[in-house]
């Protein structure tokens, strides 16, 4: 029988954080499995249980490349018969997005007690979600638009957090990979 291939990195997406994540399956016991991804095969030993692990390394990942990827696998018996091969789609998505950016506030980024309910708008990854850094260690979470536009509206709480003078709004975008930006 094909060895079967099972869900990789949780979700058969593969980001920046998961470049070491295991490849697993199953396949007839004390098999070898022979795992073709980005071009590569990658031989692993099944154990006496039918289970298989191959951990992916940098290189796989270059192999691999950004964007859609079809992963196989066959299985050589111990007499050296050969399984049909099975496969599992996935995509490789490593790369950050660019760091949000962060609209004029309140038309002069000036923010007195009378603008609680003005907009925070910007600008990221579209569909990302974007956390947004107000006062000191308050975040607040948005999601942008398939335009790739987000908005947050202050609250009362926020104009409170920030306290008197000068504060710096930073945001950073995290992708449906699960890649994060740098701050903007």
């Amino acid at each position: 029988a094909a060895p079967a291939i099972n869900l990789v990195a949780g979700n058969d997406i593969i980001n920046a954080a998961e470049t070491g994540v295991a490849i697993t399956g199953t396949a007839e016991a004390n098999a070898t499995v022979n795992l073709t991804l980005g071009g590569n095969v990658r031989t692993v030993a099944v154990n006496g249980a039918g289970v298989w692990t191959y951990t992916l390394v940098a290189g796989d990942i270059a192999a691999m490349a950004q964007g859609a990827e079809t992963l196989s696998a066959t299985a050589t018996d111990a007499a050296g018969n050969v399984s049909a091969a099975s496969t599992r789609a996935i995509t490789v998505d490593t790369l950050a997005p660019a760091a949000p950016a962060i609209n004029l506030v309140a038309g002069n980024d000036i923010i007195n007690a009378a603008e609680t309910g003005v907009a925070i708008t910007g600008t990221a990854e579209a569909n990302s979600t974007v956390n947004l850094t107000v006062g000191a260690g308050n975040v607040r979470t948005v999601t942008t638009s398939g335009a790739g536009t987000w908005t947050y509206t202050l609250v009362g709480a926020d104009i409170t957090a920030m306290a008197q003078g000068a504060e710096t709004l930073s945001a950073t975008a995290t992708d449906a990979a699960g890649n994060v930006s740098a701050a903007g």
